[in-house]
Formats: structure tokens, sequence, C-alpha cells
């Protein structure tokens, strides 16, 4: 069995890798570079999420392990899949598992470890006959997309609460965008779709002035932990800057997304936050469809979070509960602070 690659090939590889602008299109590329490969049968990739999480009526924590596979279809219930069974049983101290060979000395499966990034555990899972060479040369590959993947992290995500940061925020929602602009909403209160937030810490000003910068970004951070915890999987969490987080919730009704924003609201006013004590949030909230620009649908959730800033805070608003009495000049006269 031969590997039948030459040394213009691995290059070929090389530059089709690292010319990719984001993580998304470098695992896409990366998921055809293995296509290419004859003795590979299936490939795939997943993102790794640990998590500990408190079950209903007891005090300690439970360890939670969430397997998802790349690219997230954000259309389909991922917590009704369960890929933990692939993983369950692996060392997750070594980068490599193999199926045990077979008289051959070949391996029917391998699975690659990706380790290191600010962003989750990363998964290659390979199906076909491999022997020893073909290993190395999968693990060579691995390395470089390894090396890839913590480049784009980097720059992709915040450094403080390790969410996906604004510029990811724009490729995200462009997405969702586009298929709802081949799929359109009849009726956007029942039907389940997309909506979007723009979630704002209450007075964080006076955070930072009464008690510094350090305890202003512990607050940060403790507020994009609580919600990772509070909202799904198939939901898209965003630093969007400052003291501004960004929630895209999927595969939800109206009355539905409204809950799910006021269950986080009221989870942040009930926490103790160190040293700083309770906080709340102000949410402005809209629906994502295809017909208008991603910036536009930005600036209505925009413009319902100054209307909830400006009628009591701690509060979600629905932009499009607003829009039929409010106009421009109203909400642009808000002072956040």
């Amino acid at each position: 069995m031969s590997l039948n690659l030459t040394v213009q090939q691995v290059f070929c590889w090389s530059i089709q890798l690292t010319v990719q602008q984001d993580y998304q299109a470098l695992t896409y590329k990366f998921l055809d570079i293995l296509d290419e490969i004859t003795w590979i049968d299936n490939s795939a990739i997943y993102e790794i999420y640990h998590h500990e999480r408190k079950k209903t009526g007891e005090t300690k924590t439970v360890p939670e392990l969430l397997i998802k596979r790349f690219p997230l279809d954000f259309t389909r219930n991922y917590e009704e899949e369960d890929h933990n069974s692939l993983f369950a049983e692996l060392d997750h101290s070594t980068d490599l598992h193999l199926s045990p060979p077979d008289e051959s000395g070949l391996h029917a499966w391998a699975i690659f470890s990706i380790r290191g990034s600010c962003g989750p555990e990363r998964a290659i899972h390979l199906e076909g006959a491999f022997n020893r060479k073909m290993i190395e040369l999968l693990n060579n590959l691995r390395e470089m997309y390894r090396n890839l993947v913590i480049l784009h992290d980097t720059k992709e995500r915040d450094v403080l609460t390790k969410l996906p940061n604004r510029q990811s925020l724009d490729a995200r929602l462009l997405q969702v965008c586009e298929h709802y602009s081949d799929y359109q909403i009849i009726d956007k209160s029942e039907e389940k779709s997309s909506w979007i937030a723009i979630l704002d810490i209450d007075h964080f000003k006076r955070v930072n002035d009464d008690f510094g910068h350090l305890y202003g970004d512990e607050v940060l951070l403790i507020f994009s932990q609580l919600m990772e915890k509070c909202f799904r999987y198939n939901d898209f969490l965003f630093r969007f800057g400052g003291e501004e987080f960004v929630v895209i919730l999927n595969l939800a009704s109206q009355e539905t997304a409204i809950a799910a924003f006021n269950r986080f609201r009221d989870v942040v006013a009930n926490y103790t936050f160190p040293n700083v004590g309770r906080i709340t949030v102000s949410v402005g909230l809209t629906h994502v469809d295809g017909r208008s620009m991603p910036t536009t649908q930005l600036d209505h959730a925009d413009k319902a979070l100054y209307y909830a800033k400006d009628n009591g805070r701690n509060r979600v608003v629905l932009y499009e509960d607003i829009s039929i009495f409010t106009d421009d000049n109203d909400l642009s006269e808000i002072e956040l602070f």
C-alpha cells in the first residue's frame, strides 16, 4: 500500500492551508485535503467542550463532555445527538489513539487530538487502513493544522473570556442571514428560527470606578461563563466589546427566545459576583432574517438595548415591539451610563 505523495503535493497542501482567512475556512479546506487521500475512507472533525454543571438540588458539580461535529448546523438540535461514545474511553493525556491492528498490522481508525489553543479541544477522526508510515504522515498534517488552529483562535477569540470576538460574529451572522435568505420564515413569532441579542452589563463603568479594572475583568469573565452555562450548544456566543456581549439564539420561537433571555437575566441578577456583589444586564433582541443586512439587524438589536436602558434596565426588550412607535431620534438620545 503506497502513500503516492510527492513533495510538490505536500507543498501544495501547505499553501492551501496557510492561505485560509479564518478557522471555518481552514477546517473546511483541511477536510477537503483529507478527502483527497485515497486510503482514507471517512474523515470528520469534532469540537470537544468540557464543562462542569450542577444538577438540580445538588451542590456538587458534575463534569460534562459535549462533542459537536464540524461544521455546526445551527438548524439542528445537537443536544439530541450523542457523539460521546466515540471519545468516552479515550485517554485524554495523549494526542493519538489507534484501533487495534489487524493481522496485516493495519489500523482501521485513528483519532488525533488538537489541544493548546484558547478555543475548544478538537479531534480528527479518520477511518480507513493505516500503516505506520501513513500514521506518521497524518500526524505531520495534524501538527500543521493544529498550529494554524492556534493562530486563528488567537485572532478570532477574545483574550479575556475566550469567546469568539467581533470578527467572528460578523462572519457567523452573515452565515445565519444567508440561510434565512433561502428559507423565509412565514410566522416569526411561532416558527423556530434565529434571534440576535446584544447584552450589556448595567452600570459597568461604576464597577471599574469603584473596584478597579481587575475586578471589572473578573465580572466580564464570570459573566461569559454564566452565558456558556445558560445557553445551548447550538447557540452562538460572542464578546462584542467592552461590557457588551452578543448571542445568536437558534431554533426558537419568539416566546421561547424572550423566555431564554429572561432566564439568563434572572441568573445574572441573582448571582453574587466576588467583591462586587450583584449586577444586572439589559438585553436588546431582534429576529434574524434574510431580507436585511446583518449590520441592520445588529442595529435593531442595539436600538432595543437602548430602549431597555432608558426604561429601567435589567430587562429584555424585543425590537419588533418598540419599532412601531419609537423613532431613531428618540433612541439615539438615551444615556447608557
